[in-house]
This record gives structure tokens, sequence and C-alpha cells, in this order.
């Protein structure tokens, strides 16, 4: 990144990259990419040549696989997003982290910033752990989280036909194919209900490492808006609840460590979504167009990255 200049986004929070010269994103080594979010949790590329296109190419070239919100519409071929998600704010939360399917990375590119308000939220889960008291940390250490809730037919068909990739009609998608595109290492129970839709329980740790092996960090979808779903049920893995003051002190630290992203146009910003947590603030400008896309690394940079940290 040396070509670019480098500064933090706030206070020592995060990365922004700016481009002096409007270089394309095709400049953008993803390696050095990957290896500055080890360090900063997020990035935000500012000044460069863009548009849904070749924000869509540089998710491609980092990653493996791209995956999606069924709620939501593309734009600028099969990655990136438009996110329309009512204009109230959003809690914080990792993407699709109350399901389980939550990729390695979130990407976001501003096509036309809001006129006032309407930030992208951003939280540092390792900042976050290390302000929840001892007892608290030992109880997320000792035990996962579960999400529960009801998907509709349409919305679960939808993902696992991007999933496959073409390698079916949403017309021929059957729920052993919803099964075949869940990882083996996730822990997660499915019922087929007689309508069509699927109940699951997905089980998870709200305390772990990163995608880089650095952690414990506190990134989680705890506090997970619920706009276009039903909201989840979150429990221990053990059927106790998330009491009201576990709560509080979750909401306390996470909102210490809470920034904003003012957007720009143009903008591009990635986020390490194994430790960064992300929401917003409330819509007050209906024109703003935010793009998402979400995915998982290449293994072969992932591990070239992890190899620059020891």
């Amino acid at each position: 990144m040396s070509e670019f200049t480098l500064a933090d986004h706030i206070d020592g929070h995060g990365l922004v990259v700016e481009s002096g010269a409007r270089d394309p994103l095709t400049a953008v080594d993803g390696v050095e990419l990957l290896t500055a979010l080890s360090e900063h949790g997020y990035a935000v590329l500012r000044g460069f040549d863009t548009a849904p296109e070749s924000f869509s190419g540089l998710v491609e070239r980092v990653s493996s696989r791209i995956t999606l919100d069924p709620a939501r519409r593309f734009a600028g071929g099969s990655v990136a997003q438009k996110i329309e998600a009512g204009l109230v704010p959003q809690g914080l939360h990792v993407e699709n982290g109350a399901t389980p399917w939550v990729p390695d990375l979130v990407w976001f590119y501003c096509e036309r910033p809001a006129k006032i308000g309407s930030q992208t939220t951003i939280c540092d889960g390792a900042r976050t752990w290390d302000r929840l008291s001892p007892r608290t940390q030992e109880r997320f250490l000792e035990q996962r989280i579960s999400f529960a809730r009801p998907m509709p037919a349409d919305k679960w068909k939808n993902l696992v036909f991007r999933l496959l990739d073409g390698a079916k009609t949403a017309e021929q998608i059957t729920f052993d194919d919803l099964l075949a595109v869940t990882d083996d290492d996730v822990d997660v129970k499915y019922l087929l209900r007689a309508d069509g839709s699927v109940h699951y329980t997905y089980f998870t740790h709200a305390a772990h490492t990163t995608m880089f092996g650095q952690g414990p960090v506190f990134a989680n979808s705890i506090l997970t808006p619920s706009v276009n779903y039903e909201p989840p049920v979150i429990e221990f893995e053990d059927g106790t609840p998330l009491d009201a003051m576990l709560m509080r002190e979750i909401i306390e630290a996470t909102a210490l460590e809470t920034d904003e992203i003012d957007w720009y146009a143009g903008d591009v910003a990635i986020v390490d979504n194994s430790r960064v947590m992300h929401g917003r603030r409330k819509i007050r400008d209906e024109n703003r167009s935010l793009f998402n896309a979400q995915s998982y690394v290449k293994p072969e940079l992932l591990a070239e990255a992890r190899s620059r940290l020891s």
C-alpha cells in the first residue's frame, strides 16, 4: 500500500487508504489488503476510480466464494447487492451472524452518499472484549450462544440457488440442497415445515478468534437487527436467556467502541467480519445509495496474509 496515502480512520481505529490519482481498484493488492485488515480490522478505500462493476471485480479477486442476503437485490453483476433495509437504525452485528452462513468479509460501496446523517457504524470486537468484565468474558468463553428462527421458503431457496452457482434452477432446489451448502463445521439444526419454510437453530461462539488467528474478540449478532426476517430467539446453549444486566453491559461496552463511517461518493470499505461488527444510524436521506457484498477469502491469500503476522 506504499504508493497510497495511509491514515487512521478515527483516533487509531481502522485505516483509510487514499488514492491521489483516482487509481483503479485493480491497483489494490489483495494480500496487502488482507494484511491491513489483520492489523486494523477494517479499511476504507477513498479516491479510487470506482463503480459497481469494478467494486464487484475487487470482491471476486480476493474471494473464493460469494454469499448473499437473500432478501436483497443484485446490482452491477452477481456480487453487489443494494442495501434496502428501511430507514430505522440498525444494531451492531456481524454480517449474517444470526445464520449458518457467516462470511469472512463484508464489503461496502458508496455510489451516492447521504446529505445528512445515515452513517454506517463500526465496532472493533477486539477492543470491545477488553471492556467486558472478567465474569462476562468467562461466561462467553464457557458457553456458545444459539440463534433460532424460521426462514421462509423463497428466502432459503434463493440463498441455496446462489450458493450452488447455477448448478440447479430455483425450481429444482430441495431441502437436501440446503444441507449440502451448509459447511460441515457449522453446528445447526434444521426443521423443514409443511409450508416449505425452514426453522433453524444455529450454535456459535460470541467470543472467538479471528480468521487471522487473533483473539479472543467479541464479534457476534447478539444486537442483531431483523428488518427482513422474524427476530431470532437468542440464548446460551444451555437454554439460559441473556439477562437484562448482561445485555446492558454489552450495549455499554459496544457503545464505547463504536465509530462512524461518513461516506464519500466512490468509497469502498472492507470489514473483517470475524472481528468487527457494523450497523447504521437512522437513514435521514432516502437518496443514499450503498451496495454490499459478502464473501469468503481465497485460502492462498489468507495463508500469505497470516504468514506476514509471524
